[in-house]
């Protein structure tokens, strides 16, 4: 494990040095997360099961061909000039998330008031989740909360003092959001996208980042306090989640065997197989989103981002895939860099999804999701581009 360590410790000095010292990176990223994982490891007394050279190995060669893609893409960036969101768009979107919010707020008293659980908050959560069957996920995760994030994003880029109030009132409503799904997902979407955006505007900087991340850990145990409905152990909550949430991925990941899908690439082009079963050209059901529970001295479903590789494509492809994840991730970051603006609101999306890879793989998951985002981010951007619903 230490040699492990040391390899995930020496590409994330070099991610750096080679972004400039650019922490949003994803080599840094991708990088840093294995880093302090793998830390985790070797001082803390987690009681779980004693990790081998299978995922040792994995990791290393997956940091490795990840990190190197992304810088590699990072370097081959060319300046081009900038297309701002078109002022209409941005009232439409502000204007769209003031009128659907009472729908969201009926969907939260319905969900509170169906007798799922004593406890409002468990149930919003079980829900969100998708741990009860009467009630589609869809129920606390309408499509239009995509159009509540892109607005605030785009207001967030843009702050000054006319579009002030319209930031808090943004800000305010996806907290709220995020609150009532009780899902630190959505906590982490909020506060790795936002932090982008202010770092990138170098509004913050890296001290920020540190005491607001500390903040964060703060929420998410007052959250897993205020949705337990144990009474027992409050205690020891913060190595308690370390343990779940970080570190029994790992863990899991032992138990997967490679290349052991039951057809080709049923995990990695598991929303190619879900379009061809909903259009009726199969009839093959795709794999559920949801794993299968695990014990491995705690139980989990959640197994890293390395599952869908393994388990597909052994080995093999989890390089294959550091690659193309690799420079993908690069290319979008590096595009930002140059004053790409739809591009840096895109890489605030999908950087939570980075970040959450000691979990598992949530951008390929989460594709339809991320393509979504993508089309209502770039509406506004048209619109300005190509000079749409402008008087001549």
């Amino acid at each position: 494990m230490i040699i492990a360590f040391i390899i995930c410790l020496f590409c994330f000095i070099l991610s750096f040095i080679v972004s400039k010292q650019k922490i949003f990176s994803p080599a840094v990223i991708t990088s840093g997360v294995w880093s302090i994982v793998l830390l985790f490891h070797l001082i803390l007394d987690t009681k779980l099961n004693i990790l081998t050279d299978k995922f040792l190995f994995a990791i290393s060669f997956w940091v490795i061909s990840f990190c190197l893609a992304a810088l590699i893409m990072q370097s081959l960036h060319v300046n081009r000039s900038a297309v701002v969101p078109s002022k209409l768009a941005r009232n439409i979107f502000y204007y769209v998330t003031l009128i659907t919010l009472p729908f969201f707020l009926f969907k939260v008293y319905q969900i509170a008031n169906m007798g799922i659980s004593s406890n409002w908050m468990t149930a919003m959560r079980l829900v969100t989740v998708g741990a009860v069957k009467k009630v589609d996920m869809e129920e606390t995760s309408p499509f239009y909360i995509i159009i509540w994030f892109v607005s605030y994003l785009i207001e967030l880029y843009n702050y000054s003092k006319e579009n002030r109030k319209r930031v808090f009132i943004l800000l305010a409503i996806y907290l709220f959001f995020a609150f009532a799904t009780m899902s630190k997902t959505n906590f982490l979407t909020l506060f790795f996208g936002s932090a982008f955006i202010l770092y990138t505007k170098k509004i913050v900087k890296l001290k920020h980042l540190l005491v607001g991340l500390a903040a964060l850990i703060a929420v998410f145990i007052a959250i897993q306090s205020l949705r337990s409905t144990s009474k027992d152990n409050k205690s020891h909550y913060v190595h308690d989640m370390i343990t779940l949430y970080i570190l029994s991925p790992d863990a899991a990941f032992e138990t997967i065997k490679p290349e052991s899908a039951n057809f080709y690439g049923e995990n990695v082009f598991r929303t190619y197989y879900a379009l061809k079963y909903k259009l009726g050209f199969s009839n093959e059901k795709p794999i559920k989103i949801i794993l299968e529970f695990v014990n491995v001295g705690v139980v989990t479903n959640t197994y890293t981002i390395l599952y869908p590789f393994y388990k597909d494509f052994g080995l093999s492809g989890v390089i294959i895939w550091g690659i193309i994840l690799g420079l993908f991730m690069g290319y979008i970051y590096s595009k930002g860099e140059t004053g790409n603006l739809m591009l840096i609101l895109f890489y605030s999306f999908i950087i939570p999804q980075i970040v959450m890879q000691f979990a598992g793989e949530f951008f390929l998951t989460n594709i339809s999701l991320n393509i979504k985002q993508f089309i209502i981010l770039c509406i506004p951007f048209l619109i300005t581009k190509y000079n749409l619903f402008s008087r001549k």
